[in-house]
Formats: structure tokens, C-alpha cells, sequence
């Protein structure tokens, strides 16, 4: 039986009389329990064991609070995060800091003191200055007068210039402060984060970058952690000036005239409950916005690390018209948002507007009709607080947009930082610092969905030393057992064991340590040649990496390139041929020096000349180690020990060349057809025959 995904929906199918016949049909909501069928029904028409489970019963990769589907049941919901708890996080990690926190702090509180002084200024300007009444008296201190007099010029001058000019000058000061310190703060945190970020990202397996794209989880670490950097500076220069300054002011204008300050309060609820609404009706459409960035760089990071690809297909054109979907929901996305704000924020500011009339005509009255001992110094100095009041409460609509912005990318960065590893270290794990080079695969039932192994029940026992070639079709598991012997996945059933112990019981970093990997595409990283055969051991000598070259058979062509071992490569080892970067590849796994060396298809993409190279220096680098060679080319596992025949996720046949040969099976049957395909006359055959004859 089999799953047949379609959009939305999908088949379920069984195999009758040679045939696919579809027996239910399913909405993809229920996938995840049909592709469980399908494999019960595979495994009873191949065991006759049926069994249900617990699991069964359950959606494993449901959250278990609101249901969402999740792609792996390790995901972190994004509906459920607690996103009240988001403030407190990040000031828990500001903790190391509050010795800066505390001074910034104390720094808003004396910039909020200085902004409440020029209103007063302004006020003993108008009253004693340019209008004095001899029965009020002035309002200056009476130290102040005695040391500049009552002269209206004398005055003037030192309230314009001391004064006034003083204190902008201090609050230049202030500012200057407050902003190098949450600059610092700032900083240091996005730091912090970046590095867990990574961490994190460097924890997890690589199941987890199956499901989720690179351009995506790049924009976590870069672009998500500078929205809480500006967080952090918006909270100290903005957030917390616009909560606190409105306080202050509120009670000097209760001070001044009880009555008057009444009517400012009029538009504040108003303000208030329409920012919380304008907030529940813009944060999805930021989300929007967000997730629509992150897709167009996650398409950027595919068609330029695949531009080779792109371009040898002639596809430029359809890469273009994705990008312009994106771009385009991009675009759409951004649209609603400032249309939204555009919309909010000048009713509001109209609002204020309308408060401060309402003042201007109250306030005016009372000083025509000289009521509570309103003066026109008074009323302007009470305007001046005015704007003061209504402009951070004017800000804290625009906190609203800061608000979504910030927990959006908050919301993405700890949905990554919340995601738990899924191989994970026992608290008793052993430690391996050098093995023999045993491996046991026992019983081990492995697949990339669960409920569909690659691989079932393959137990295998390989002794130290000896070299081991896997054959097989693809999709037969091949390539499975070696990322199972690596740890890059965790067996659903059995165990993989090196010198008797399950790797689960030893530190990841030591299996690791231990097993050298030759990929059939090796992924050179850019820098020297130098750098990237001396990746696992970063420290070694000059000597040793000439050492591990020459064994690979790379020493030649390095000291013919341009500049030697200290050659610039490009990306993914861009300026080597094919042969050249497997060639280096080995030498970075000989330097290694591991027990174990797996080599998967080291030979298969190469061409002759190069593939003879190649195959000189393994003979060098697999001499004393156990060795997993996986092959299309079975003419390069004539000489291992025993020869691996898997077929459908089993292993199917264990021997020698010679024996396989002899049993007429299937590694018989492959080689038959190899040698079929391979029949016609070549240059190296005629020249073989001729040297034989």
C-alpha cells in the first residue's frame, strides 16, 4: 500500500494483480493517520503481524492545545507561544546588564525632570517679563531675583539664556548618554541572541533543515535580531519616555488648574481603545509581511546557490516569474499594513487635535472672565504641557506597529530557540576518544517519515579493518545506513553500535570524531585550499596537510594552481574540477585520521582518468580502517572484503565478489547489466587486449 499526496487531498492505493487501485480518498488533515495505514497494510501483506499502538491513536504532529498541524511534533506552535512572556525573556537576558539598564533608567528620569522645566520658564516669561501684575507678585524665586534684580531686560536675558538654553543644553547631554548606553545594551544582547540563535540551529539535526528552508533560518539570525535590537533603543528613548512623561505631566497640570486638566483627559480613552483595536487588526497583516519576506530570501538563497543549475536549464525566466509572486505578496502584504497605519494614525493625531481646541477655548475663557487665577502665562505654560501630554500619547499609538513588528520577529526567533533537539545526549553518555573500528547495525528500522522506512530490520556485523562495499539500487537504503552510523538521524527501531556500544550512549562529537565522510558531492567551503583540507583539524601543520594531499593524490595540481595551498576557492570550491574537489575532499578525510571512513558514491561523478586518482588514493587512505564504501560502479568493490546487497530497505545478499557472482542473485544480475551497457569497444579496452594478446 501506498500514499498518493495530491493538493489538499490524497489516495490511498494498494497494489492488486500489478495494478495501483485507490481505495479512499483523504483530505491532507488526515494524511499523517493514512500514511500510518499504508504501512501497516505493507507490513502485514509482508509479516502477517498487524498491531495498533498508542501512537496510532494520536496526532503526533498536532499541537496539543489548539491542534494546529505541525510539520514534526518537536515544532514549536506558533498560535501557542505565550507571547505575554516575550517581554519577560528578554529582560531576563538583560540581567547580566543592569548596572547599565539602571543608569539609563536614571538618565530617562532626569531628561523627563529637565522637559518639565522650560513650560515654567515660558510661564515666568509671560508673567513677569513682558506682563507684570503688581498684585500677583512675581513668580520667580526670590533667590533668583536678588542675584539677577527685577529688570525686565535683565530678566529676559538670563531666563532666555541661562534657563532656556541651559536646559535644552543638558537634555543634548542627557540624550547623548541615554543613547550610548542602550547602544550598548542593544548590542550586546542581539550578540547574545545571535549566538543562541546559532547555537540552537548547530544543536539541531539535519531532519530539521529537511523541513525548513536556509534562506528562512538565515533572516532569523540576521534580520529578526535587529527588530529586538531596535527594541531595545525604542524602549529607552521611546516606549518608556512616552509611558512616564504623560505621568509627570498629568500631575503638573492637575496642579496648575484641576478643572482645565479634566477636559485634556476627553480623548484619551478614545485613543486608548482604538490602539488596542488598531493592534488585534494590524498584527496579522505584519505577520503577513514577515513570512512573505522570509519566503522571497528563502527563494533568493535556492536560485543563487543553484544559479549553475538555473541557467544550464534555461530557466531564468521562471526563476523571475517566482520571484515576482513573491515579491508580489511582499508587496501586498506591505501595502495593507500602510494602509492601515496610514488610515489609524491621522484620525488620531485629529483626535488630539481636538483636545488641545477644546483647552485653548475652556482655558481661554477662563482667563477673559479671570477665573481660578488663570493667566495668559499660566495658559500658555499649560498649552506648552499640553503637547507635551499629547505627543507621547500620540507615540504610544505608533507602538502599536513597533509592538507587531517586534513580536513578530520575537515570535520567529524563540519558535527556533524553543525547538527541541531531536538527538539529543544521554546524561550517562560514555566518551570514545579513539575506537577499533567495530560497527554492528542491528535490527535497525529506520524512515524519514516514520511510518514509511527506507530501511527495515537490516542487521549487519563489520569487523575492524575490514572494508565494506554496499550495492544496491537507488533508494534501496544505501545512503540511509550512513546517515544513521553518523547520527544525523535517530533509528525508529534497533540500534547502531561502534565497538559494541549504541553511539545513543557515546557524545555525538565522539562518534564524529571517529568517522571520516567522502560524499559523492563534496561541499567545499570558500577559502584556501589550505583551510578547507585542514577543517577537521584547523590546528595541524603545514606538513601534515602536504602530508594528507599527496596521499589523495592532490598535492600535484595544488602546487601547480597559482598560488598553492594558499589558493582561493569560491563558492562550494568554485576554480576545481570534479576529480580536484573529491580529491580534496579525501585529503580532508585523511587528515581527520578517523577509525572509520565511509565513502558514499567518491567516485561516481568523476571521469576516468580522474576516478583512476581517485581510487590510487583510497587504496592509501582505506589501508588499516574500517571502511564503508556505498558504489554504482561495481567494478570498484571487486576487492573489498564482503559486498553489501540491499534492495527495498533489506539487505538481500552478503559475500565476496566472487561469491555473489557465483549465487546468480541479484548483485549477479547488476553486474551483468553494467557489463552490457559497458560492451562496446573503448580506447583503454582495445589497448588492455592488445597489451594481454
Amino acid at each position: 500500500a501506498r500514499v498518493d499526496p495530491r493538493v489538499g487531498s490524497g489516495f490511498l492505493q494498494v497494489k492488486v494483480a500489478g495494478a495501483w487501485a485507490e481505495v479512499a480518498r483523504f483530505s491532507n488533515a488526515r494524511a499523517t493517520w493514512f500514511e500510518r495505514i499504508a504501512a501497516k497494510i505493507t507490513r502485514l501483506t509482508e509479516t502477517g503481524e498487524f498491531f495498533l499502538t498508542p501512537e496510532d491513536e494520536e496526532e503526533q504532529n498536532r499541537c496539543p492545545t489548539c491542534g494546529l498541524l505541525l510539520h514534526s511534533a518537536t515544532d514549536v506552535c506558533p498560535r501557542c507561544i505565550n507571547k505575554h512572556r516575550v517581554f519577560g525573556r528578554l529582560i531576563r537576558m538583560m540581567k547580566p546588564y543592569w548596572p547599565w539598564a539602571a543608569a539609563v533608567l536614571a538618565l530617562v528620569f532626569a531628561g523627563i525632570g529637565l522637559d518639565l522645566i522650560p513650560p515654567q520658564l515660558s510661564r515666568i516669561l509671560m508673567d513677569d517679563v513682558f506682563v507684570r501684575d503688581a498684585e500677583r507678585g512675581l513668580l520667580m524665586p526670590t533667590w533668583a531675583t536678588d542675584i539677577i534684580g527685577t529688570s525686565p531686560i535683565a530678566m529676559l536675558f538670563w531666563v532666555v539664556f541661562l534657563g532656556m538654553a541651559g536646559v535644552q543644553l543638558l537634555r543634548i547631554v542627557v540624550n547623548i548618554f541615554i543613547t550610548r548606553l542602550s547602544v550598548m545594551v542593544g548590542t550586546k544582547i542581539t550578540y547574545d541572541l545571535r549566538h543562541r540563535l546559532f547555537a540552537r540551529l548547530s544543536e539541531l539535526s539535519v531532519k530539521y533543515y529537511d523541513r525548513h528552508q536556509v534562506g528562512i533560518l538565515m533572516t532569523r539570525v540576521t534580520s529578526d535580531t535587529e527588530a529586538l535590537h531596535g527594541f531595545i533603543t525604542q524602549s529607552t528613548q521611546g516606549f518608556l519616555v512616552n509611558i512616564l512623561l504623560p505621568v509627570f505631566i498629568g500631575v503638573a497640570l492637575f496642579r496648575m488648574n484641576v478643572e482645565l486638566t479634566l477636559y485634556v483627559l476627553i480623548p484619551a480613552p478614545f485613543v486608548i481603545v482604538s490602539t488596542y483595536y488598531f493592534y488585534e487588526h494590524i498584527y496579522p497583516r505584519y505577520y503577513k509581511f514577515w513570512d512573505g519576506q522570509s519566503k522571497l530570501a528563502g527563494m533568493l538563497n535556492s536560485a543563487l546557490s543553484g544559479v549553475r543549475v538555473v541557467k544550464a536549464f534555461a530557466q531564468e525566466q521562471r526563476e523571475t516569474n517566482r520571484f515576482d509572486t513573491l515579491s508580489g505578496n511582499l508587496r501586498s502584504a506591505r501595502r495593507q499594513v500602510d494602509m492601515a497605519t496610514g488610515t489609524f494614525y491621522p484620525i488620531v493625531g485629529f483626535i488630539f487635535g481636538l483636545g488641545g481646541l477644546i483647552v485653548w477655548f475652556v482655558g481661554g475663557r477662563y482667563v477673559l472672565e479671570q477665573r481660578y487665577g488663570m493667566t495668559l502665562g499660566t495658559l500658555t505654560a499649560f498649552t506648552s504641557y499640553l503637547g507635551m501630554f499629547y505627543g507621547p500619547l500620540s507615540n504610544l499609538t505608533y507602538i502599536s506597529s513597533w509592538l507587531t513588528s517586534f513580536m513578530t520577529a520575537s515570535q520567529r526567533i524563540f519558535e527556533v530557540l524553543d525547538t527541541e533537539p531531536e538527538i539529543t545526549e544521554a546524561p550517562t553518555a560514555q566518551h570514545m576518544h579513539m575506537c577499533s573500528g567495530g560497527i554492528e547495525f542491528r535490527d535497525l528500522t529506520f524512515g524519514y517519515d516514520r511510518h514509511n522506512p527506507v530501511i527495515r530490520d537490516v542487521s549487519l556485523e563489520i569487523q575492524p579493518g575490514e572494508m565494506i562495499g554496499v550495492v544496491g539500487r537507488s533508494g534501496s537504503g544505501k545512503t540511509t545506513l550512513v546517515n544513521l552510523l553518523c547520527r544525523f538521524y535517530e533509528p525508529d527501531q534497533g540500534g547502531v553500535l561502534i565497538d559494541g556500544v549504541d553511539i545513543r550512549e557515546l557524545h555525538k562529537d565522539d562518534v564524529r570524531r571517529n568517522i571520516g565522510l567522502v560524499l559523492q558531492e563534496p561541499f567545499l567551503f570558500r577559502g584556501t585550499v589550505m583551510e578547507n583540507i585542514a577543517y577537521g583539524r584547523p590546528d595541524a601543520a603545514i606538513e601534515d596537510v602536504m602530508r594528507a594531499a599527496k596521499a589523495a593524490n592532490a598535492h600535484e595540481f595544488v602546487m601547480g594552481m597559482s598560488d598553492g595551498y594558499d589558493t582561493k576557492l569560491g563558492e562550494y570550491g568554485a576554480g576545481l574540477s570534479g576529480g580536484e574537489r573529491q580529491r580534496v575532499s579525501i585529503a580532508r578525510a585523511l587528515l581527520y585520521d578517523p577509525a572509520i571512513l565511509v565513502l558514499d558514491e567518491a567516485t561516481s561523478s568523476v571521469d576516468t582518468e580522474s576516478e583512476k586518482s581517485i581510487q590510487e588514493a583510497l587504496s592509501v587512505v582505506t589501508k588499516g580502517r574500517t571502511t564503508i564504501a556505498i558504489a554504482h560502479r561495481l567494478s570498484t568493490l571487486k576487492n573489498s572484503d564482503r559486498i553489501v546487497v540491499m534492495n527495498d530497505g533489506r539487505i538481500v545478499e552478503v559475500g565476496t565478489h566472487h561469491e555473489l557472482m557465483d549465487l546468480g542473485g541479484t548483485y549477479h544480475r547488476l553486474v551483468k547489466i553494467q557489463t552490457e551497457l559497458t560492451s562496446e569497444p573503448t580506447v583503454e579496452r582495445l589497448e588492455l587486449e592488445t597489451a594481454n594478446a
